[in-house]
């Protein structure tokens, strides 16, 4: 059986040098055609796997994990593809809310490359929906969301009430009518009420939501209008939210459409910061302090010495990587069990070891080499 596994699990992943290891990437496709994509690639990697003699048993126990996986269950309208990692200690799945490849790799190491990006975020926040009325925090983790507070404000004749729902538990309150503490006209009576409602109503949420786990230390994004927004911002003790505006009046949206508007949000950030990391890192100037020699960045990456290794977009060099001495084997293709994509290997043990790697077209690569690294 498949579990799930987590941005940390991934990370951990970077360290796994114990093959045979597979790594299968399946694009979010309609059914039928997800399970005969992920059937053919299936028997890809049982192929990969038989040109290995050694270990049959332990062979057999990993095709049977991916044999009885349903990718159909996973790859559904909240994701954009599901990467897949079994050897003989970890069975596991990662939702992805990108675009993926169509991939296997069988080799002595798992295959991270399409994740390069998930590797170096997290894909794990909270999402606060929040109206004067009506809200709800969701929790998101690999692009999917689940519900862990709502509350619900009901209007009465005589009281207001707060109705509020955390997984099994169920509370509400009441609230008399405000009154002002000086006599003024109707409109501006009635006016001071509501904005006084309003911000009792933000302040019980901020009371129940900022007890759960992770609340002050994950990111936070806060669907809500422009009038809003400051009003929660003074309330909150999130240290930085950030807002994606929202019409609540017209409903709360589907999760799915959420996710998508954050993962945007993120992606146009990675890219953001690209550009400028390659405008102030001044290649020109830095060309003395630039590396584009495969075998000298390989060693660089293995004793943690590459600050920031370039790789370039599309590029795949098949082969082995000896982690001893960093000499590099090549190979036109991939051909046999132990084969991965180099620039993947080097660009692992660079995460591993807490450099960066920045993915780039050809034309803002440093170099024409297929990978470039700036030592530290």
């Amino acid at each position: 059986m498949l579990e799930p596994l987590t941005h940390e699990d991934l990370l951990k992943l970077t360290s796994v040098q114990e093959g045979p290891c597979i790594s299968i990437y399946i694009p979010s496709l309609p059914e039928p055609a997800l399970q005969e994509e992920y059937d053919a690639l299936v028997k890809r990697a049982s192929y990969l796997l038989s040109l290995d003699e050694d270990n049959r048993e332990a062979h057999s126990h990993i095709m049977d994990a991916l044999f009885n996986f349903n990718p159909s269950e996973y790859a559904s309208g909240s994701t954009q593809g599901v990467a897949i990692f079994v050897n003989k200690h970890w069975h596991g799945y990662f939702l992805v809310p990108h675009d993926l490849p169509e991939k296997v790799v069988v080799a002595e190491s798992f295959h991270l490359k399409p994740l390069i990006e998930d590797l170096q975020r997290d894909h794990t926040y909270h999402l606060l929906v929040l109206g004067v009325e009506e809200a709800v925090l969701l929790f998101s983790q690999g692009g999917k969301a689940s519900e862990i507070h709502t509350f619900l404000m009901h209007h009465g004749s005589h009281s207001n009430s707060i109705h509020w729902k955390h997984l099994d538990e169920n509370e509400a309150i009441q609230i008399p009518h405000l009154k002002t503490q000086s006599r003024g006209r109707g409109a501006s009576d009635s006016q001071f009420k509501k904005k006084t409602a309003t911000k009792l109503f933000l302040r019980w949420i901020e009371a129940k939501i900022n007890k759960e786990d992770g609340y002050k230390t994950l990111p936070l994004f806060v669907f809500t209008s422009e009038l809003l927004f400051p009003v929660y911002k003074e309330i909150t003790s999130h240290p930085s939210p950030r807002m994606c505006q929202l019409d609540i009046r017209k409903g709360i949206p589907h999760h799915d459409s959420l996710i998508h508007r954050v993962e945007n949000l993120l992606n146009q950030d990675i890219s953001h910061h690209r550009q400028i990391s390659a405008s102030d890192m001044d290649i020109q100037k830095m060309k003395n302090k630039i590396i584009d020699d495969l075998v000298k960045i390989s060693r660089a990456a293995l004793h943690g010495e590459v600050k920031t290794l370039f790789l370039r977009d599309k590029s795949e060099i098949w082969g082995q990587l000896d982690r001893n001495s960093g000499q590099i084997t090549v190979h036109p293709k991939q051909i046999n069990a132990k084969d991965d994509d180099v620039l993947d290997d080097i660009a692992c043990e660079v995460i591993r070891q807490g450099g960066e790697v920045i993915v780039l077209n050809p034309k803002d690569m440093p170099s024409t080499s297929p990978a470039a690294a700036i030592l530290n």
